[in-house]
């Protein structure tokens, strides 16, 4: 793993095996509802078997009336709404009452599907339930709810732009995306008895057992995806008799053969255009339906008008051939711009609209571009060169998919150009690192992963690539109402910045909000103030205005995860309160010139514009480990970012990370270190499966043990995965199929201590470090939100250097997610720990690298 001639390279971290995992088990009280249910089981049974008599009858009355207006027939089985207590495992209950998981909602409801018309299996269980048997599926059972107009149902399947339109009207057209359930659990797979031999080795016994298991796993995804074929042609059927119109074509539909575009693990995502009174009819009436949203309006950035002084053109080198290739995912880009040209990859250019020819790459937005800006400030982040010598860090690619007003067709899903450009220049051109600064125009939902977030999710891990993406960007001059009012509704309410940054209009724009990719937001270069307006940012990089900001939700999650500079707007200080664009706090940026823009100027500001200088230190890194997973890319971006000097002194730090995550990240602290900081890393991804952990030590000299040293230290550290999504799934812990989580040894704990906590699940007598976050949110100096709700997992702590035992360990550990296997899930991740020296005087580089693995440039490749 070379690393260029840095006298100080990341060394490689100490793998020391492979361990059982065992996690604490914490005291659950039985439910008060299941308590009251066994205490009275012939009144809870009745009620059950009323509702289930009413659905029964009203499902024959539709029928019924069906035949008689002569629509299409039913899909097979009844879609129920049924609520179990919290924690509960669901499909150990619904699995024995016939019942298909459609999806997880809130509150404990699930959307259910049974074939079973009659509902013998649920019949059956209620009667042994009141003779005493059958205690804790009986009692768990809580409320069956049906009817297919419920309002209940109609809250947890409608996203709530799409409520807002309901009943919807008989002869008006619309468009909505539909989300509709396919695959069941993997505990529905007959999977093989897989025994370990005598004198077998564990890893050998492990690889076996893993290779016989996939057998049941190819068969159960084929059964998957046939059976998402026959629910998508189920569908068809309302679509056509209402005469209606897919607009995004699935699986093997003529022409279609090789696209897959909005296919989940569990799920299929379909755009449909039809009348209200067919979509009344699939909403009312399709039971493996869990989603109706409408399709995202995008939010873009701000471009003002600046003249350009007179200018002299560098010397252009281009990349080397095997430099590393950054892909645009944008409006196109001006390929002979003179600032690019010499560093476009256009061999694999390509647009993805629908209609429009593949070369037709072109950025046509006026006045200035998008996709040419936001490629200008990969290769140059800090300002345009004029008059050097300038070789280029990386190639660009350019997949162009939005059209000339920097929207998207509605025949394009996000889901779908995601997938068509990711087979492009995944499979085609070996790509990692791709630039997405395109979201919507209002706050990501917070009941369930998006399908457009979802698709990034699942292609991060299912290709092992990288998004880099940007959070989101609030209107400057909107008079919104809420749930989205513009920067300008804000101030004449009285909302003084950043505080306006906290409501939740200013929440992360879809798709930020995914788990895998690397969010960013935008903070200020500098700020501007004078008699009569003032920017947003009050100081030296301080949150920009506009910028969206975390949680990321629905699960609480640090977004964005990182943030760069990406300008800033300022304001009247009386109201009117107007908004507006100042030179002094824009970034300078290269302008299309289709439309007699000037080549470059300093006007930008936008989150767009920040997001693609954080890939400039991708390419980086990727140029030091061109054949590492981008998960290290990931992780050594955010192990190298810092809060500036202002969030260090704020008191309210929960406050900080929803502005700017981590920080501020750096090209030298992500690609080398120095004499007072050492970087150890995994350099290759490791995998790891449900209920398995990973040991990695760090031997810690005497040398920096010695009380006599009188050091502070801070320890950073970052864990990067990815897993397999499921978008039916609403909890953390159940949309991917295996969640890792970090725990590091406490200050003096010795290394076979650590070990025995970590394998037999018992407490520590040591004193922990400070973590600024820490594993609960009731710990660490951050609140509303806890390290391992995401899937970058960042911490810091300082710390006496005397304080530390002779090893330092790290367990990498895995949890049962949505695959309930032991073993299985197949997480892949990258670790990454720093020490600094803040104070004294300890050349720690030297000493814990004298101890410790050599280089990762001289380390051989991992064997996974």
């Amino acid at each position: 793993m070379p690393q260029g001639s840095s006298k100080f390279p990341h060394l490689s971290l100490t793998y020391s095996g492979q361990h059982a995992a065992k996690f604490p088990r914490s005291g659950r009280a039985t439910d008060s509802e299941v308590k009251m249910n066994r205490e009275n089981p012939v009144e809870h049974v009745e009620k059950l078997k009323g509702v289930l008599g009413a659905i029964q009858k009203t499902r024959e009355e539709i029928q019924e009336k069906r035949l008689t207006e002569n629509l299409p027939d039913l899909p097979a089985g009844e879609g129920l709404l049924i609520r179990l207590p919290e924690r509960a495992e669901i499909e150990s209950i619904t699995r024995p009452l016939g019942m298909e998981l459609v999806a997880e909602t809130e509150d404990g409801f699930m959307l259910v599907a049974t074939e079973d018309i009659s509902f013998s299996s649920i019949y059956e269980l209620l009667e042994e339930f009141e003779n005493g048997e059958k205690l804790v599926a009986g009692s768990s059972l809580l409320e069956i709810q049906g009817g297919s107009s419920d309002l209940q149902r109609l809250k947890l399947i409608l996203t709530e732009a799409a409520l807002e339109l309901w009943p919807l009207k008989n002869r008006a057209i619309y468009t909505f995306d539909l989300g509709v359930q396919t695959a069941e659990s993997t505990k529905e797979g007959k999977w093989p008895s897989v025994r370990k031999k005598q004198d077998e080795l564990e890893e050998t016994f492990l690889a076996r057992r893993k290779q016989e298991r996939q057998v049941v796993r190819d068969q159960l995804e084929e059964e998957w995806l046939e059976k998402a074929e026959a629910r998508v042609a189920e569908l068809n059927e309302f679509v056509k008799h209402y005469e209606g119109e897919v607009l995004s074509p699935l699986l093997s539909e003529p022409g279609e053969e090789n696209d897959n575009g909005v296919v989940f693990a569990d799920s299929v995502q379909l755009r449909i255009q039809m009348s209200g009174e067919g979509f009344r009819d699939v909403i009312l009436n399709f039971p493996h339906l869990f989603e109706v949203d409408l399709p995202p309006e995008l939010r873009g950035d701000i471009t003002g008008e600046n003249e350009e002084s007179e200018i002299e053109l560098p010397d252009f080198i281009a990349p080397d051939i095997d430099a590393p290739r950054i892909c645009v995912i944008d409006s196109g880009i001006q390929e002979n711009h003179a600032w690019l040209s010499h560093a476009i990859d256009s061999d694999s250019s390509r647009c993805f609209l629908l209609g429009r020819a593949p070369d037709e790459v072109a950025d046509e937005y006026p006045a200035k571009g998008h996709g040419t800006r936001v490629a200008g400030a990969v290769l140059y982040p800090e300002s345009i060169p004029q008059g050097l010598e300038v070789e280029a860090v990386c190639w660009i690619q350019n997949a162009r998919v939005l059209n000339e007003k920097c929207s998207l067709p509605k025949n394009l899903p996000p889901e779908r150009y995601l997938a068509q450009v990711i087979s492009h220049f995944v499979n085609e051109r070996g790509s990692k690192v791709f630039v997405h600064c395109i979201n919507a125009n209002i706050p990501c939902r917070v009941q369930r992963m998006s399908a457009w977030a979802a698709k990034m999710d699942e292609l991060a891990y299912a290709k092992d690539i990288l998004f880099i993406q940007s959070t989101g960007n609030q209107s400057r001059l909107e008079m919104g109402d809420e749930p989205n009012p513009g920067l300008r509704s804000h101030l004449e309410d009285g909302r003084t910045p950043p505080e306006h940054q906290l409501e939740e209009s200013m929440r992360v724009a879809d798709p930020a909000q995914g788990l895998h990719a690397l969010t960013v937001g935008s903070v200020s270069g500098d700020f501007f103030e004078d008699e009569y307006r003032r920017s947003f940012s009050e100081c030296f990089h301080g949150p920009s205005g506009f910028s969206r900001t975390g949680f990321g939700q629905p699960w609480s999650v640090i977004k964005p995860d990182v943030v760069e500079v990406g300008g800033d707007l300022v304001y009247s200080k009386t109201s009117p309160h107007l908004v507006s664009k100042e030179v002094q706090v824009s970034v300078e940026l290269l302008n299309a010139t289709l439309h007699q823009s000037y080549a470059f100027s300093k006007d930008g500001a936008g989150t767009s514009f920040a997001a693609p200088k954080v890939a400039h230190i991708a390419a980086r890194l990727q140029a030091l480990f061109p054949d590492s997973s981008p998960l290290l890319y990931r992780a050594l971006i955010a192990q190298s970012a810092r809060w500036p000097q202002w969030a260090e002194t704020e008191n309210d730090k929960e406050k900080v990370v929803r502005l700017i995550g981590y920080g501020i990240p750096t090209v030298e602290r992500a690609t080398e270190n120095a004499a007072n900081r050492v970087t150890i890393v995994t350099p290759e991804a490791r995998y790891l499966g449900c209920k398995e952990m990973h040991l990695f030590t760090i031997q810690i000299p005497e040398e920096v043990r010695d009380a006599a040293t009188d050091a502070k230290i801070r320890i950073d550290v970052t864990l990067a995965y990815n897993a397999l999504p499921r978008r039916t799934r609403s909890s953390r812990t159940g949309y991917l199929e295996t969640w890792l989580d970090w725990r590091a040894s406490d200050l003096g704990e010795p290394a076979e201590e650590f070990l025995q906590r970590m394998t037999g699940g018992g407490g520590s007598s040591y004193t922990s470090f400070k973590w600024a976050l820490h594993s609960s949110s009731n710990h660490g100096e951050v609140g509303g939100t806890a390290r391992q709700n995401g899937t970058l997992q960042k911490d810091w702590a300082v710390f006496d250097s005397y304080e530390l035992a002779s090893e330092f360990s790290i367990a990498v550990r895995g949890h049962k997610g949505w695959n309930h296997l032991d073993g299985e899930g197949d997480a892949r991740y990258c670790l990454a720990v720093s020490l600094e020296v803040l104070e004294g005087e300890l050349p720690i580089y030297s000493t814990i690298r004298a101890l410790n693995e050599v280089s990762v440039e001289t380390e051989s490749r991992v064997e996974m």
